[in-house]
């Protein structure tokens, strides 16, 4: 080592551990109870924010190794060929440079004191844990690793991923239409006064994640003396705040919104001058990068070299129809885990409002409820101001500056789409239009909003079956919401809905065209809709799903070009095939063949790709299926005038990713049975159900 290298590292060290010797342990008490969820308590916030770090390196320290690789290009030569595309996208939009570009403007010094206090946390356990470092040079982090992280995400989650699949792989067609795969989401349900029998105001958090990996989730509490005062989730892989949660006084959710984030501009390029495209009548030269990274295959890591270039609109590919510049909205603000800080410390609406003012939240829709009996479901996004004289949801035109919108002209935060305190007393969302958000006569109105927008119009399955349950229900009781989100019933008699399984065209199959399927016709005349773990013909339909889905995320999910009567034919013979070979009959109880499995215990699951109670399955083992998306972490919150009255959870497996805790899997029975834990509010209440009390050291 250089003695120049030598040194930084050493400067590194020193920061580092001044913002470590401002926080002494000792100051810091984590309570693990019965089910090892950590309580934190400090006097600052910057205390608690170390704590959780260190709690968080306990219980999920191997995917947070993977969770730092990718921040330093390292996603590849760790995770392999599925990961490695990552380290592409990293380097092609330039994620670190807008990091570093941003973070002086979009980071307050407030939030950069909880930055590195987590930090300090994580490089403090990598320090006194060094056995169980398995990736090497990745650590120490930084701040600016952990916002890397952010923006990478939500490049993921606003829609990116799939154009850049698209053009990568010159699939040009699927831009003719717009229809994208959203099979998989998340549910949220808030209820007021006006709706509940007791009275009482109620939050359903209810997402529908990946069951484990980076972007599972941990449940924690936080308790400082500064106002961090909230119990929620954050994710597995090294979130610095909870992002769904619940304070004394306010809770929140979010689901994944489908809207017009990102866009995709095709060049004009010269016909003879190579790498030149045309912009305002003049021709420019795009600028030329490589991305470097390594694969793991197998025992060998594979460097990989991949060319892209950067317009003045933003990274650029080139494919065998041409070069394509990709532009959305996850680079406009570096600080999304900020806003979610300040709406942690959020007391009341109007507080909770200034921190979704900040807009430093690419997507998501949020779904609120507090103590005062308020409720509020939020279209939420950024939007930037686009020309209306241009088509945005297609290809876009890319050879003027009237398409080269302003990143920092953005339609603000109240003149999204929302919905506060409707007569109604609930408002939802399942992944589905902000159009249908509460009651039908109290729902906005799409021409209200500018078009540009790109607001979907669509709804789900799941949004519709929620309205019918609820039609015929005046008034609410717990166990009314709890049914409502357990539910697992498909609407037979509402087939208008977007999803992987178009009822429309698989409940009456063609026997003329397809003589084969007569059995397959029988068995679904006789089912009923349900996915519960006893009925005997939802099986064949959820290895249909899984067939279906699949097809799908191969080709980048494009409905009107693959929905066809055809292929759900092949996924009926396919499933045919499945069930017949592994359990002799293609009617069996659906508990005998889909599992939710961890480790060696491997339970019934319940549920389909469009049922509320969720479940996407994948091939496992012995013709069987597992849950590897759907419902994970499910919250009910229920607040009174007096404030935060129960708090029920279920985290899916458990809270700890290693094999040797009890807490590996604890708590999946429970939810293979929809049953829910009790959440110790109070201080006394925590402290009697205590398993170990320590500190950070």
């Amino acid at each position: 080592m250089n003695k120049l290298c030598y040194f930084i590292l050493c400067l590194f060290f020193v920061t580092q551990n001044n913002i470590a010797q401002k926080i002494n342990p000792e100051n810091i008490e984590i309570v693990r109870d019965n089910f090892g969820v950590p309580h934190i308590y400090a006097k600052t916030d910057a205390e608690v924010i170390y704590g959780m770090a260190w709690a968080q390196c306990e219980d999920n320290f191997k995917y947070m190794q993977e969770f730092f690789a990718a921040a330093k290009n390292k996603a590849g030569e760790n995770g392999g060929p599925d990961a490695a595309g990552a380290d592409f996208v990293s380097q092609m939009f330039q994620v670190r440079e807008f990091v570093e570009e941003r973070y002086e403007k979009d980071i307050s010094p407030e939030f950069r004191k909880i930055l590195q206090a987590y930090l300090a946390g994580v490089n403090k356990y990598v320090e006194t844990h060094p056995k169980e470092v398995k990736i090497k040079d990745i650590f120490p982090a930084t701040e600016k690793d952990i916002l890397h992280l952010y923006v990478l995400n939500f490049i993921f989650m606003n829609n990116t991923a799939v154009d850049i699949g698209k053009i990568t792989d010159n699939s040009m067609e699927l831009y003719k239409t717009m229809g994208t795969y959203k099979g998989a989401g998340s549910n949220a349900m808030a209820f007021s006064s006006a709706k509940t029998a007791d009275g009482k105001t109620y939050l359903v958090g209810n997402p529908h994640q990946p069951v484990e990996g980076p972007v599972a989730f941990w449940e924690v509490s936080l308790h400082s003396e500064e106002g961090l005062d909230i119990h929620g989730v954050t994710f597995q892989c090294g979130g610095v705040v909870p992002v769904i949660a619940a304070n004394k006084n306010l809770a929140w959710t979010h689901t994944t919104n489908y809207d017009d984030y990102s866009d995709i501009y095709e060049l004009t390029m010269h016909p003879s001058k190579k790498n030149h495209y045309k912009y305002d009548g003049k021709w420019l030269e795009l600028e030329k990068g490589v991305a470097k990274f390594k694969v793991k295959i197998g025992p060998f890591k594979i460097p990989i070299k991949k060319k892209y270039f950067t317009s003045i609109y933003g990274p650029t590919y080139k494919n065998k129809s041409g070069y394509y510049s990709f532009r959305n909205n996850a680079f406009v603000d570096i600080g999304a885990a900020e806003q979610w800080y300040w709406m942690n410390k959020a007391s009341n609406i109007d507080e909770f409002w200034d921190a979704v003012k900040l807009q430093k939240i690419p997507s998501q829709t949020i779904t609120y409820i507090d103590k005062e009996d308020n409720i509020l479901h939020i279209d939420n996004g950024i939007f930037p101001k686009r020309d209306p004289n241009f088509n945005w949801l297609g290809l876009v035109k890319g050879d003027t500056s009237a398409t080269l919108y302003d990143y920092q002209n953005l339609i603000p935060a109240d003149e999204l789409p929302f919905i506060q305190n409707p007569k109604s007393g609930f408002v939802y969302n399942c992944n589905n239009t902000v159009f249908k958000s509460t009651a039908e006569n109290e729902n906005l109105k799409a021409s209200d909003f500018p078009a540009t927008m790109g607001l979907i119009g669509t709804n789900t399955h799941r949004a519709n079956r929620f309205m019918k349950l609820l039609e015929d229900k005046e008034k609410l009781s717990f166990e009314d919401i709890k049914a409502l989100r357990d539910d697992v019933g498909y609407q037979l008699d509402n087939l208008d809905f977007r999803s992987v399984m178009n009822l429309n065209q698989i409940l009456k199959f063609d026997l003329v065209k397809y003589p084969d399927l007569k059995d397959v016709q029988d068995l679904i005349n006789k089912w009923n809709g349900q996915t519960d773990i006893k009925n005997k013909q939802a099986a064949f339909f959820n290895v249909m799903s899984m067939y279906i889905e699949l097809f799908l995320y191969k080709n980048y999910a494009v409905y009107e070009n693959y929905l066809e009567e055809d292929l759900f034919a092949k996924a009926a013979r396919f499933a045919k095939k499945f069930l017949n070979k592994h359990h002799g009959t293609m009617e069996i109880e659906l508990g005998k063949v889909q599992k939710v499995v961890r480790g060696d215990l491997e339970l019934p699951m319940y549920g389909g790709t469009q049922t509320l109670a969720n479940c996407h399955s994948r091939e496992y083992k012995d013709g069987k299926i597992k849950l590897y998306h759907g419902d994970t972490f499910i919250m009910y919150a229920c607040y009174d005038k007096d404030g935060l009255s129960s708090l029920k959870t279920i985290n899916l497996y458990g809270n700890s990713n290693d094999p040797e805790s009890p807490h590996f899997d604890d708590q999946l029975e429970m939810y293979s049975k929809k049953q829910l834990k009790e959440v110790p509010i109070t201080k006394e209440a925590i402290y009697k159900v205590a398993e170990k009390i320590y500190h950070p050291k």
